[in-house]
């Protein structure tokens, strides 16, 4: 196995392949990798706010007034983000930045806001305040003040650019993840001679372990992804307390508050940018929630729902959809449609 590392967006992009391929045409496999790995950097710098140059901080000093025409790829994007907080009824939702800054988290120094303050972040944050025009590509938000923060998105939007980079280039199966976070699998791990459950089965995809939300090296699970998208969102990393309470980074851009009832969410979909921003949303909404938007999907979408029990560091799991378990997690629950083994 190869492995390959690029540093971008304040994690690291990984992409494994198998090492049975040493060039592909008159180029290494090295060579090909590296090269579309660094340009991540490229959707970086259209998508952060933390370079003031990049179409997103454009569009946010332009707020209140006409706006800014965007790259296609960065109104694509924009326009699937509109469609996403449609979806969960604004609980993913990009124009959330403002309640992010509130909270500390964009600066990574949580802290609590009083009531006031959360009231005036509200009032800037709401999907219908951004504008799109598919004439011009033109982007504008509604109030002086409102931001946009693509952090929930545009993990998932460069692993599948970086996907469509590697397929193209002639690799077919391959892994990346950034920040463990965010997974795309294509193809498979193992040739059939080399599957470690049985020699005569064919590849399943690519063994991805899932960790425990408080405790990172603690596998809570193992599942088979092929050609599809994991995604994980929780608060387990990025968190502060106050007053003995425990406050989480993801917040509910409805309430202003941090989002609820659940250590993590992982979701599996066809591509990242979907998973990465499901999971977001999904989180945000809670267990009952969440698992009423899975279960109205056909086919239903696979859900790994984890919650805090009576006991220190214990979970409690719960799941909808089809998993291919490749170590299935203790004493989980199905809630929506039944779990293959």
């Amino acid at each position: 196995m190869l492995e390959f590392s690029h540093r971008a967006m304040a994690c690291d992009f990984v992409v494994l392949v198998r090492d049975e391929h040493q060039s592909i045409g008159t180029r290494s496999v090295a060579d090909v990798v590296l090269d579309q790995l660094e340009r991540v950097d490229g959707i970086e710098k259209r998508l952060t706010v933390y370079n003031e140059n990049s179409e997103i901080a454009a569009i946010n000093r332009s707020a209140g007034g006409d706006g800014v025409c965007v790259s296609p790829e960065t109104f694509a994007l924009l326009r699937h983000a509109q469609e996403l907080n449609e979806a969960t009824g604004g609980a993913f939702d990009i124009t959330a930045g403002p309640l992010v800054e509130a909270w500390g988290f964009t600066r990574r120094q949580g802290r609590k806001p009083n009531r006031s303050e959360i009231e005036a972040a509200r009032e800037l944050v709401g999907g219908d305040g951004m504008s799109l025009d598919p004439a011009t590509r033109r982007v504008s938000l509604a109030k002086p003040g409102m931001r946009l923060n693509l952090g929930g998105i545009g993990k998932g939007e460069a692993i599948d650019r970086l996907a469509t980079g590697l397929k193209a280039a002639g690799i077919a199966s391959f892994l990346i993840h950034a920040g463990q976070s965010s997974v795309l699998a294509c193809g498979d791990q193992f040739d059939s001679d080399e599957e470690p459950q049985a020699e005569s089965a064919p590849p399943r995809g690519w063994l991805v372990g899932l960790a425990h939300p408080t405790k990172p090296n603690r596998r809570l699970a193992g599942i088979w992804l092929q050609d599809a998208a994991l995604a994980t969102s929780g608060s387990g990393k990025q968190f502060f307390h106050h007053r003995g309470q425990r406050y989480g980074h993801v917040i509910d851009p409805r309430t202003g508050q941090p989002a609820g009832d659940l250590l993590s969410l992982s979701l599996v979909t066809d591509r990242a940018v979907d998973a990465d921003a499901l999971a977001t949303g999904l989180f945000v909404m809670g267990r009952e929630e969440a698992t009423r938007f899975a279960t109205a999907e056909t086919p239903v979408l696979p859900l790994i729902l984890v919650a805090d029990a009576s006991r220190q560091d214990d979970v409690e799991i719960a799941t909808t959809g089809n998993w291919a378990w490749a170590e299935p997690p203790e004493g989980w629950s199905d809630v929506g449609e039944s779990v293959s083994p």
